[in-house]
């Protein structure tokens, strides 16, 4: 009997494998991808608010962040917001929940926490 490990157009279960796994690799990234860059994307306004939002209202600040957060489509209310000014120092902290499906019919869920403080001397 002849091997078939060299002859043409035989497919490997190695080969089979690797296509399985950046399949689900394509969808893990589907998923997780753009969820993640929102996260990113919020923290980064926080950030920037904590800089400078020593001259605005604390009211201000939280609806300017949760306005953001709506265009980003996060979970994430006024309330959830909080923004502590002192006379020098600016502290927004805001803790939500995000989700997303895993596996099909598998969500998963996890807790994210922004806290940035800028200092002003």
């Amino acid at each position: 009997m002849r091997s078939m490990k060299g002859e043409r157009g035989a497919i490997s279960m190695g080969l089979v494998a690797a296509i399985f796994i950046v399949l689900f690799a394509a969808y893990e990234a589907k998923q997780f991808g753009p969820l993640l860059f929102s996260q990113f994307q919020f923290q980064d306004a926080a950030m920037e608010a904590a800089k400078f939002g020593v001259s605005k209202d604390a009211n201000a600040v939280a609806s300017e962040l949760a306005s953001k957060a709506a265009e980003l489509r996060l979970p994430i209310t006024k309330e959830m917001i909080k923004v502590t000014k002192g006379g020098t120092h600016v502290r927004i902290q805001a803790v939500y929940e995000l989700s997303v499906e895993w596996l099909p019919g598998k969500p998963y869920k996890w807790k994210v926490t922004v806290d940035e403080e800028s200092q002003i001397f």
